[in-house]
C-alpha cells in the first residue's frame, strides 16, 4: 500500500524542505517502497515564497543588498528545485482544493506534516487540504509532528478545525502544547512526536551534505525571523572564541561582526555549512534541530513568533536556555551531547512506533 504525504515540501525554506525529505524517507525504509509526496502548492504559501525573491524590508541597506543579490537568489531556487527533483517521487502538481478532489487514493493512506500546517498564520486561515479533507474517509490517514506553531487557537478557527481533527485515524502533534490544543478544541487525544528531521540519524544527513569550501573554523549564524540580538550575541561569542562568523543570508547584507555571507545554497549545502561549524548560533527550530544533530554547541535566541516549537524541543531535549554569552558558558558549555543522543534514540523509536502501529505497517 502506497503513503501519501501532504507538507510544505517545495518551499524555498530549508526546515521545510529537509523535514519532507525526512519523513519521506523514514516511511520509504517502514513501508519498503517509496512514499509519495502530493504536489500540493496552496496559492497563498506559493505567493509569500515567491515574494522573497524581491527583498522584503523597511531597512534601506537590506533593500539595496537584496536588489544586488538577487541572481544568487534565484540560484538558490535552482538548487531547491534539484533538491526536490531528486528527493522526492512526486505526484502530478495540485494547485487548487478542487483539483485535489481527483487525487488517485486507490491501494494508499495518506499523512498531513510535518511542518506549520495547522498554523492559520501561515495559511491564512484553516486548510482542510492540511487535514487531508479531500481523502475519503474510507482510507487510513494521520497527521505526523503536524505543528500549531502558536499556544492558542483564535474562537473562529475552532470549529472548522474541529471537524477536520475528528476525521483522522491518529494524530501526531509536534508540540506538547499542540497536545493540549488538540484535546481542548476537539476532545481527542494526540501523541506527540518528534520532528522528522530526527528521525534520520547524524550519518544519513552526512551523506547528503555538501562541506563548503572554508577552511578556517567558524561561527554560522542562522536567522530566520530578522533579530539584531542574534548577531550582538554572535559578535560576542565571536570575541571569546577568535574565530570568524559566517552568516546564511537571504537578502546578502552584512551585519557588523560578520565575515563572510552565503545566499546561493541550497539543503545540501545548509547541511554542510552546519555539518561542518564549530558553534551555531540561530533562532530557528530547524536551526536548533540540526545543531543537536549535529552535536554542536550552540546559543539559541527564541524568534519574536511561534516561540512554542522552540521551547518544545528544549524540553524533548532536556536543554536549559541560556540567558546570556559569558566565557564559562561558551568555553566550557553545559551541553550534554551524550544525554542528547539518548533523547534523540528514545524519541525517534517513540516515533517510529507511532508510525508502525498507525499505518499498520
Amino acid at each position: 500500500m502506497k503513503i501519501n504525504i501532504i507538507t510544505f515540501h517545495f518551499v524555498n525554506n530549508f526546515g521545510a524542505a529537509l523535514q519532507a525529505y525526512a519523513l519521506s524517507q523514514a516511511t520509504s525504509k517502514l513501508n519498503n517502497q517509496q512514499t509519495i509526496m502530493v504536489d500540493y502548492r496552496h496559492w497563498f504559501i506559493r505567493f509569500t515564497d515567491t515574494v522573497r525573491i524581491l527583498p522584503i524590508s523597511k531597512d534601506p541597506k537590506i533593500i539595496k543588498h537584496g536588489l544586488k543579490t538577487i541572481p544568487q537568489r534565484l540560484g538558490r531556487l535552482k538548487k531547491f528545485d534539484s533538491f526536490h527533483k531528486e528527493r522526492f517521487k512526486m505526484s502530478a502538481r495540485y494547485n487548487t482544493r478542487k483539483s485535489l478532489q481527483q487525487y488517485p487514493q486507490e491501494d494508499s493512506m495518506f499523512i498531513c506534516g510535518s511542518d506549520q500546517i495547522w498554523n492559520p498564520v501561515v495559511t491564512l486561515g484553516v486548510k482542510g487540504v492540511y487535514y487531508l479533507s479531500f481523502v475519503r474517509s474510507s482510507k487510513r490517514k494521520i497527521s505526523y509532528a503536524a505543528s500549531f506553531g502558536i499556544s492558542d487557537i483564535a474562537p473562529k478557527y475552532r470549529a472548522k478545525m474541529e471537524k477536520y481533527l475528528k476525521g483522522f485515524k491518529a494524530i501526531g502533534v509536534r508540540e506538547a502544547e499542540g497536545v493540549e490544543l488538540v484535546k481542548d478544541i476537539s476532545g481527542r487525544t494526540a501523541t506527540q512526536v518528534i520532528d522528522p528531521t530526527f528521525l534520520l540519524s547524524k550519518d544519513e544527513w552526512s551523506e547528503i551534505a555538501i562541506s563548503p569550501q572554508i577552511d578556517e573554523p567558524y561561527i554560522l549564524v542562522y536567522v530566520m525571523q530578522s533579530n539584531e540580538s542574534v548577531y550582538e550575541y554572535a559578535r560576542q561569542i565571536k570575541a571569546i572564541l577568535g574565530i570568524q562568523l559566517i552568516a546564511i543570508s537571504r537578502y546578502g547584507d552584512k551585519p557588523a561582526g560578520v565575515d563572510k555571507v552565503v545566499i546561493d545554497i541550497g539543503p545540501y549545502e545548509f547541511l554542510g555549512l552546519f555539518e561542518n561549524a564549530t558553534y551555531i548560533c540561530t533562532n530557528s527550530f530547524h536551526g536548533l534541530a540540526f545543531a543537536l544533530i549535529f552535536e554542536k554547541n550552540f546559543f539559541i535566541i527564541p524568534s519574536n513568533r511561534f516561540n512554542s516549537r522552540i521551547d518544545s524541543l528544549l524540553q524533548v531535549m532536556g536543554v536549559t536556555l541560556e540567558k546570556e554569552v559569558t566565557h564559562d558558558n561558551i568555553l566550557n558549555p553545559k551541553i550534554n551531547h551524550s544525554e542528547i543522543k539518548q533523547h534523540i534514540l528514545s524519541a525517534r523509536q517513540h516515533s517510529l512506533e507511532f508510525l508502525q502501529k498507525n499505518l499498520s505497517l
